[in-house]
């Protein structure tokens, strides 16, 4: 069961940023798109027909991700260990799962008819405004900072070295296919991992100039990275965001998944 509900949400997140990805290559096409982020790609899909249904569905699916996540940091069914690669990971996993969750939830609230909480934008700048107020708040945006950047940073040397090709068992497809969804996969990854070093990149230069405004989420990162390449980085971050769509659809069906509970 913990097996399908991940496999369910690889394939939510599929869904989900294949839309981002293909709203913002809409805009940069001035077909009509817009550069958002995971909860306003939520917000479209709901003015769809059929919104609501799919929502549910897709909370379903984010909200079983984020309990095989936290199982996974937990339990540890892999066998990682307690060494600090792997406590890092562990703790990767449960971050994650209180992300997935989160969206999960606004899925399910849309779905309702409530009210949706606001964008990543604003829910970080408020979040960094309040840890600002702490003592030593501002170092501890600092290093967060330095933290979710050092993550993207790792995601792009992981991707160069190739070094997750074993969590999929691709031996069903032919070998051409195989290097060509490969390549789609890192390059996905890679792109992804760049707004993240974005993000981190943004919440140390809100703690150096003591402004929580300058800290930003998803689409910040997209429009900041938009602004400094022009057109055409927006529309390369377009198409890495549908890859990245396409990396974890292939997740949802050929990854290897060690349920933690038998």
């Amino acid at each position: 069961m913990i097996e399908q509900l991940a496999r369910l949400g690889f394939a939510s997140k599929a869904f989900i940023y294949a839309t981002v990805g293909l709203l913002a290559g809409a805009a940069v096409l001035n077909e009509g798109g817009t550069v958002t982020d995971t909860r306003g790609a939520l917000r479209v899909i709901l003015s769809h027909p059929f919104g609501n249904t799919v929502l549910f569905v897709l909370a379903v699916g984010l909200c079983g991700y984020s309990l095989w996540r936290m199982l996974d940091a937990f339990l540890d069914p892999e066998g990682r260990g307690t060494s600090a690669k792997a406590l890092t990971v562990r703790i990767g996993s449960a971050l994650r799962a209180l992300i997935y969750g989160g969206l999960g939830l606004e899925a399910i609230r849309l779905a309702r008819g409530l009210r949706g909480s606001r964008g990543s934008d604003a829910t970080i700048r408020t979040w960094t405004a309040r840890i600002m107020d702490w003592p030593l708040g501002v170092w501890l945006i600092a290093l967060v900072g330095l933290i979710v950047a050092g993550y993207g940073v790792a995601e792009i040397v992981e991707t160069i070295r190739h070094k997750s090709a074993d969590k999929r068992d691709l031996s069903s497809l032919g070998a051409d296919t195989r290097r060509a969804l490969t390549l789609v996969s890192r390059f996905g990854v890679a792109a992804r991992a760049l707004i993240v070093v974005g993000i981190g990149a943004f919440l140390v230069r809100a703690a150096l100039q003591h402004d929580p405004a300058q800290a930003t989420g998803i689409r910040g990162s997209m429009l900041e990275l938009a602004g400094a390449g022009g057109r055409w980085a927006l529309g390369f971050i377009a198409l890495g965001l549908i890859a990245y769509g396409i990396d974890q659809a292939l997740d949802a069906r050929y990854r290897r998944i060690h349920s933690p509970i038998r």
